[in-house]
């Protein structure tokens, strides 16, 4: 087989390399850069403000809405790698219709030498390939008793390669499902529709709901800004009244609302505004911000680095129920180099990032669920990189969208969640050619229908799988349903 040279960059270099390949368009527009690692995720977006906040939610400013409430349902943490992500075999095993371990004859498309392609872990409850750079960050970053309350489901299904137009991100209906938080309801970090870089599925769009954007534990703090009081009287007044509640009681602000600003204060009141200044008071720096929270800093140990303040904040923030659920968004992973090296070093970085969530919501003692997804994938023509990162796996040479997969990785405080049938943890299947089976499910060529099993499987968790059409509008697997249902309610 061909052999690649020593790989000689250092691990700090290829995390911030861009990926650039000669059969790509020249990057034109922000999601083309953040695949190829030019840019990250908050490096062109501005701190929130109460002034951008008030202009994404004009259309809904003067109408009084109920808050979020704080929800009993596990907080759902999205990792949107763009790009076209390994996901299938090298990192997560896939295999036939028989499931992850009814093996396919050659997984060296999907990156596995013969010699290593069916060795597996199942510490997590689904099965890995032993050594998936993403469950390395996993084992890495948390400890046998967390991971043993740990169960997961992969999904086989191909997308487009390495563009944001796959409708691939299910937040709008995770939050119709019932994740939903005390101060806000969806978190992303990009100011996007879907707060990451594919899109939501179009019938899923509730502006409402948009994501506010939280990338650094200071952007938590101004989430006790974005009420109520921003929407009714607008920003420059709510700042006046900010500063004033802090040392009134509720009777002295009724008095102030017949003062300075009689018609908006009344507004504030009858729309619940009192409401609005004890979350204030409740929700003190000290509690929202992650640089202050012991379990944060314990497992997430160096908050001066981007990707892990980003992750630290939004996990926070799901733990605490101050929200529902999060999409972060990580660059760089369309890497097909002709390495393995670039691709392993990726992997391995974003699985400690989804090791600290499920190590913090231990600390926690919070349920937390990962849902993990990339725009495409990538596939080898088998050359082998045997530099120290390459690992003696095979290179990735092409996107390859036929190859994808998403998975789901639960963490239950209580124990292992309870699987419907123990031994089914994978939906879809793949081919003995490494590429999705395109007619063995709903979901195998339909990213949309993918995020309604993601929301399926959030409900069974509930119990609730019979509201599947109420909340996603229909319900396209019919009677199969429970064949796209890995999770079943947790007592």
């Amino acid at each position: 087989m061909n052999k690649v040279k020593k790989n000689e960059e250092t691990n700090e270099d290829i995390l911030n390399k861009p990926m650039l390949h000669d059969d790509h368009a020249k990057p034109k527009s922000r999601r083309d850069f953040l695949a190829s690692g030019l840019i990250s995720a908050g490096s062109y977006l501005a701190m929130p403000s109460l002034l951008s906040i008030l202009r994404s939610q004009t259309a809904y400013g003067l109408e009084c809405q109920e808050g979020g409430g704080g929800s009993s349902v596990p907080g759902v943490l999205c990792f949107d790698l763009a790009g076209g992500a390994s996901i299938a075999g090298s990192n997560v095993m896939v295999g036939k219709q028989g499931g992850q371990e009814d093996f396919i004859a050659n997984y060296r498309t999907l990156g596995l030498p013969s010699d290593v392609a069916r060795n597996v872990n199942r510490e997590l409850g689904l099965v890995f390939h032993e050594d998936s750079a993403f469950l390395r960050g996993i084992l890495e970053t948390t400890t046998p008793e967390t991971r043993a309350n740990v169960e997961g489901a992969v999904f086989c299904t191909s997308s487009s390669d390495d563009t944001g137009n796959n409708p691939l991100n299910p937040m709008y209906w995770l939050n119709a499902a019932g994740a939903k938080g005390e101060l806000t309801s969806l978190l992303g970090s990009r100011n996007s529709e879907s707060g990451g870089r594919s899109r939501i599925p179009a019938s899923s769009a509730n502006p409402a709901a948009r994501p506010v954007l939280i990338n650094r534990p200071d952007d938590a703090l101004n989430l006790v800004k974005l009420g109520k009081l921003a929407n009714i009287v607008g920003a420059d007044k709510a700042q006046k009244v900010l500063k004033s509640i802090e040392s009134m009681s509720a009777q002295q602000l009724a008095r102030f609302s017949n003062k300075d600003l009689p018609g908006q204060i009344k507004d504030l009141i009858r729309c619940g505004y009192i409401n609005s200044a004890d979350m204030i008071n409740k929700f003190t720096p000290e509690r929202l911000d992650a640089r202050t929270d012991q379990a944060v800093t314990t497992a997430f140990d160096n908050l001066n680095d981007g990707g892990q303040r980003q992750v630290a904040t939004m996990t926070k923030l799901l733990l605490d129920g101050n929200a529902g659920a999060a999409t972060v968004e990580r660059g760089g992973y369309d890497y097909h180099d002709g390495s393995r090296a670039t691709g392993e070093i990726k992997d391995l970085e974003v699985g400690r990032l989804m090791g600290r969530a499920i190590q913090l919501a231990a600390l926690k003692q919070r349920d937390l669920i990962l849902y993990v997804f990339s725009d495409g994938s990538v596939t080898s023509n088998g050359g082998v990189d045997n530099s120290g990162n390459g690992r003696g796996k095979l290179v990735w040479t092409a996107d390859s969208g036929q190859r994808g997969a998403a998975f789901m990785l639960y963490y239950r405080a209580a124990g292992k969640p309870k699987l419907r049938d123990s031994s089914v943890r994978q939906v879809g299947a793949f081919k003995d050619n490494g590429a999705v089976d395109n007619t063995a499910t709903q979901i195998s060529s339909n990213v949309e229908n993918l995020g309604k099993a993601i929301a399926a499987n959030l409900l069974a968790i509930q119990g609730r799988e019979g509201d599947l059409a109420k909340v996603v509008g229909d319900n396209p697997f019919g009677s199969d349903l429970n064949r796209y249902l890995i999770f079943d309610k947790q007592g």
